[in-house]
């Protein structure tokens, strides 16, 4: 099934990386800013695409990116009744600030960071 709770989704899939992945994935989550409220504008499937994209970025589960994120000290919210994806209380600016500073982030979104033109 499409929305199915798999174990890869589970946040223990986090224990399922090495040691040296677990690091740098929980290090890259700590640079975002946590806010008081839950931002719903990216949810865990969105903000692990973007970790795997940047420069030192690699494949992740769902489940791995939620462990992470608690790990870092995130609070989450379901974003689906079942649970399948998470939001957190992140700030965009410092998410934003990360992808500009890194280039493959920078390069793959700058849509995102092109002057808006009236």
């Amino acid at each position: 099934m499409k929305n199915e709770i798999t174990p890869n989704n589970l946040p223990q899939d986090f224990e399922n990386l090495t040691e040296e992945e677990q690091k740098i994935l929980v290090e890259w989550c700590s640079k975002i800013s946590k806010t008081k409220n839950i931002n719903r504008g990216k949810s865990s499937y969105g903000l692990k695409h973007i970790f795997e994209y940047s420069e030192i970025g690699f494949y992740i589960s769902n489940g791995a990116f939620k462990g992470a994120m608690l790990k870092a000290g995130f609070n989450h919210k379901n974003r689906d009744e079942n649970g399948l994806n998470w939001y957190f209380n992140y700030s965009d600016k410092s998410l934003k600030e990360i992808m500009v500073n890194d280039k493959k982030l920078r390069n793959r979104f700058r849509h995102l960071f092109q002057a808006k033109k009236y």
